[in-house]
């Protein structure tokens, strides 16, 4: 059966980062580096893993405020699989750093 899980929360870009492109850029490096394969960066940025597609997308509020959604879907692994996935992909997203 298939299922998608997702979280969602503000988001505030640093000031260090020239535009939201450069954060996306960034978690597909971060996916890629975690073993996520078919990363593309389109208007998301997602990749796959085992049983599930993971997807990261910035919704824009206003000046450099954003609604992050991070969704984790598939057909055939449990809910404590996408539920990790979760946590890999918001590890990732919270240890970007900006010079």
């Amino acid at each position: 059966m298939a299922s998608l899980f997702f979280r969602s929360s503000q988001f505030t870009l640093s000031e260090a980062a020239d535009d939201i492109g450069e954060m996306y850029s960034a978690i597909a490096d971060g996916l890629s580096n975690a073993g996520y394969t078919g990363v593309q960066h389109a208007e998301d940025v997602h990749g796959f893993k085992g049983n599930f597609i993971v997807a990261v997308v910035y919704l824009l509020i206003g000046n450099r405020n954003f609604w992050q959604v991070i969704a984790c879907g598939g057909n055939g692994g449990s809910e404590a699989e996408a539920q990790a996935d979760l946590d890999e992909v918001q590890n990732i997203i919270n240890n970007v750093n900006f010079l």
